[in-house]
């Protein structure tokens, strides 16, 4: 029996596998589309038998879906105390990690699966949800410092950050430089900001 060094833990064989599937199902999807997504392909991307993928997800519908989720990356959330900063981070992190950046290129495509399968459509609502969660929360603790309106409406606040980077990608098909993203941040932020109740002016 062989001894593994103090500290490391064998991978098992069938997560292994799982992350396999899920990286060709989320290649197939990114250069075909949902419709060249097919249970013979990811076998043959991943090396993984397609009896193990049927025991891993049952079906494609439901390897896409898993293939979905794991490109929402989960990252702390930060409270730097400036809205802009806090807003400048998360979306400067979407640059550095591969599932992140795979994200918006996906979306697109599992957007266009949702209009005809209503299952896809929970999952997109789903990981939305989970990518936007973060924006939520810094806009919550904004809300906290009076740096906007106490009684502003948190969802429209966050199409207001990120309709613009949205429509760049997936209406012009244009790329979301860095150059872009921090123009439309700080754009979001100033009109965020005005929001908050001015002080009273001197007597």
């Amino acid at each position: 029996m062989v001894s593994l060094p103090f500290g490391l833990v064998a991978r098992p064989r069938s997560e292994q596998a799982h992350r396999a599937a899920i990286d060709a199902t989320t290649e197939v999807l990114l250069e075909s589309g949902l419709d060249g997504v097919t249970l013979d392909e990811v076998a043959a991307r991943s090396g993984v038998a397609k009896s193990t993928l049927y025991r891993h997800f049952g079906s494609k519908e439901a390897m896409v879906a898993r293939a979905a989720r794991c490109c929402v990356v989960e990252h702390p959330t930060p409270d730097t105390g400036s809205l802009e900063e806090d807003l400048l981070f998360i979306f400067g992190r979407y640059e550095t990690s591969e599932r992140d950046t795979r994200f918006p290129l996906l979306l697109p495509i599992l957007i266009d699966a949702a209009t005809r399968d209503p299952k896809m459509q929970e999952v997109v609502d789903e990981v939305i949800a989970e990518r936007r969660r973060p924006i939520h929360t810094v806009l919550k603790l904004a809300q906290l410092r009076g740096e906007v309106a106490s009684d502003l409406d948190l969802d429209a606040a966050v199409a207001t950050i990120v309709g613009p980077l949205t429509y760049r990608r997936i209406v012009e098909r244009k790329e979301v430089t860095p150059e872009f993203k921090e123009q439309t941040l700080r754009g979001a932020v100033a009109a965020l900001r005005a929001t908050a109740v001015a002080p009273a002016a001197a007597v």
